[in-house]
């Protein structure tokens, strides 16, 4: 695949270079990591690693300041990790540290670090955790620019509000939207895997690391105890459980997709790295079969994949079975990963314009195929390609993308 797929890359990312089709998206006029035109700058950045002859950095240069205008001038921001200012700030750290920033943003980080420090406290107030949108989102921006005190209020907050049981805990959210009551959320993007991965890289970087490796023990003993017969229901947990119905007993095991926002894959790829920095070679062991087996789900209806994308798409089955194949060196994670592109090259549109790269993407339940954000569009599926053609990861991306930590 790689000749096939540096011609791929080479596409996106001479599209992702063309501000008059870049800004005809909309979601490309404002400042979002995983959802805007920060995560097109870091897409950008991680390509010219590893291929410096297909990224012009004046364009790198050129959006970063479209951002700066596009801040200047709203007057209001989301302060998420996702969607608004935690992610830009997130952003501008790692610029710096590539020493791709030009120009003193210190007065910039100083403004959004005292929005983020007023909505942190009250995020911690109402038990936001969410790591896309809530604290632990704004925990991992604080996690990168040594703040450690906020880091540790977090902390002391997610073990103040586990529920715990016997040597077991979990953490529920309020569903604001359809049952208007708690459940038990387990997938990556917004549940209890999301925290796993936030405990796992405060021990990564030794920050409370007795008190994280407790409650992630906890929580990974809760999975262990609430896993679903892979052979009948085709998935090892589900999407999410009703709180009262996992007190009384009473929930059906359900189906879940393979993605990384929600399913088997997003939870065993966090719990593998978990496993990992708690140095425990069992468990390891456990969920790499656990992987192997999942692997082995292809077919549409199986995974319930419909785009391209990273978010609930082929593109992030890749990247992660290629990282997951990085990490154990197992043959099969390697064909897994490469099916996995091959499906996302499937949904390409060879019709679209001569000068329009377009892949089949859905914004939610919105077929979008300019999209050309991170988390959803072409920068995501630009991100697969590069990982297929890169031997040692695509650190900025994965980091962006809680795939390391």
């Amino acid at each position: 695949m790689e000749l096939e797929g540096y011609k791929e890359l080479k596409e996106i990312t001479d599209y992702l270079q063309n501000p008059e089709q870049v800004f005809k998206e909309e979601k490309a006029a404002n400042i979002a990591l995983h959802s805007g035109l920060s995560g097109v700058i870091i897409t950008l950045v991680n390509i010219r690693k590893k291929f410096p002859e297909l990224v012009d950095p004046d364009i790198i240069r050129q959006y970063i300041a479209k951002t700066y205008d596009i801040l200047s001038e709203s007057e209001a921001f989301y302060p998420s990790f996702c969607g608004g200012l935690a992610g830009y700030a997130y952003l501008l750290h790692l610029l710096k540290e590539e020493q791709i920033l030009e120009g003193d943003y210190s007065e910039i980080l100083a403004e959004i670090d005292e929005i983020l420090d007023e909505h942190f406290e009250i995020n911690l107030e109402e038990e936001d955790i969410d790591i896309l949108h809530g604290a632990m989102g704004l925990g991992l921006y604080f996690i990168e620019t040594g703040k450690k005190q906020q880091v540790e209020a977090l902390v002391d907050r997610l073990a103040g509000i586990a529920q715990r049981e016997g040597d077991q805990c979990y953490w529920k959210t309020f569903d604001h939207y359809k049952t208007r009551k708690y459940k038990i959320d387990f997938g990556l993007a917004h549940g209890n895997a999301g925290v796993q991965y936030f405990l796992g890289k405060c021990i990564y970087h030794n920050i409370k690391a007795d008190a994280c490796k407790e409650l992630l023990q906890a929580s990974l003993n809760f999975y262990k105890n609430n896993t679903q017969n892979h052979n009948a229901i085709q998935s090892y947990f589900p999407v999410h459980i009703p709180e009262e119905n996992y007190l009384d007993k009473t929930y059906t095991p359900e189906t879940s997709r393979m993605a990384w926002c929600y399913g088997d894959l997003g939870i065993l790829y966090t719990q593998l790295f978990a496993a990992d920095i708690m140095e425990m070679p069992d468990l390891k062991s456990e969920i790499i079969g656990q992987l192997k087996q999942t692997a082995q789900r292809r077919t549409k209806e199986n995974t319930m994949h419909n785009d391209a994308g990273f978010c609930h798409g082929t593109s992030g089955l890749s990247i992660m079975f290629q990282n997951i194949y990085q990490l154990t060196k197992e043959p099969e994670f390697l064909e897994t990963a490469q099916y996995w592109l091959q499906q996302t090259h499937a949904y390409k549109n060879s019709t679209a314009a001569y000068d329009v790269v377009a892949y089949r993407l859905f914004e939610g339940s919105r077929k979008n195929e300019i999209d050309v954000t991170l988390l959803e569009g072409i920068s995501g599926v630009a991100a697969a390609y590069l990982a297929n053609l890169t031997t040692g990861g695509t650190t900025l991306l994965d980091k962006t993308l809680f795939l390391r930590y």
